[in-house]
């Protein structure tokens, strides 16, 4: 069945079970899916490096924002086994990882090498409802709203704001639309044959589906929840095929 046309909780409980059976089998390659990287061939500290590389480029990123953020809160949404959670410590003083994945949660707990101020949460709701409003300075998500699917999506973005403090930042990657040959193939091709492909190629990996949304639908959005919409720029974590932009919005409400 179509994820449009299922339920919200059966969705959801489907998303769940493809990320935790990820998370026993090879979580690191289930976050970065390198090629010559999968059968559990990331070594820990060559994948939490790449961690440490990209928060530190987000933070020049929000250098050059003009802004000035508190660091005394974060929150990492779609954390996994914690690889941009742990960085993140290096420029907050507390930092959150949240995921839905219960084995993802359990190894990130096991390799936290900040305890006393990384903290991680399994979290099977379509709401951040464990955390409340005004929590973060920060909230951070990447490379996980273009799998959670288009009914969740709004609804985290309304979360990330709900619970960022005012003058809080918040910086999310989202696909847009289909681009090339695929946007073209999708028009043709039925969405269970469609499917059935993309489960052969991608050997049922969890972030195999894929949810975008127009860039100008999502500035609306976000402006609608009493944000600034500082920056957006385009990048290729969507893969080839897909739009992809990095928002980086402020609270201002």
């Amino acid at each position: 069945m179509p994820a449009a046309m299922m339920a919200p909780r059966d969705a959801l409980r489907d998303l769940k079970k493809g990320w935790d059976d990820a998370g026993r089998k090879d979580p690191f390659w289930a976050v970065l899916s390198r090629p010559e990287k999968s059968g559990n061939r990331w070594g820990s500290d060559e994948f939490f490096k790449t961690g440490i590389e990209e928060i530190e480029g987000v933070m020049t990123h929000i250098g050059g924002l003009g802004i000035k953020v508190g660091r005394s809160r974060a929150l990492d949404f779609g954390c996994g086994p914690g690889r941009l959670t742990q960085a993140l410590t290096s420029h907050f003083d507390q930092v959150d990882g949240v995921d839905i994945s219960p084995s993802m949660i359990e190894l990130a707990r096991t390799l936290n090498r900040y305890p006393d101020r990384c903290h991680y949460h399994a979290n099977t709701e379509t709401d951040l409802g464990i955390f409340g409003d005004s929590t973060f300075d920060f909230v951070y998500s990447w490379i996980t709203l273009q799998h959670v699917g288009s009914a969740f999506t709004k609804g985290y973005l309304r979360e990330f704001c709900r619970v960022l403090r005012p003058g809080g930042l918040v910086i999310f990657q989202l696909p847009g639309r289909k681009i090339g040959l695929r946007s073209r193939v999708g028009k043709f091709i039925p969405v269970v044959l469609m499917r059935q492909y993309r489960r052969i190629r991608f050997r049922d990996h969890p972030a195999a589906a894929m949810h975008g949304m127009p860039r100008e639908e999502v500035v609306r959005f976000m402006e609608g929840l009493a944000t600034e919409v500082l920056a957006v720029d385009s990048n290729e974590a969507a893969g080839s095929g897909w739009e992809s932009f990095r928002y980086s919005c402020r609270r201002v409400g």
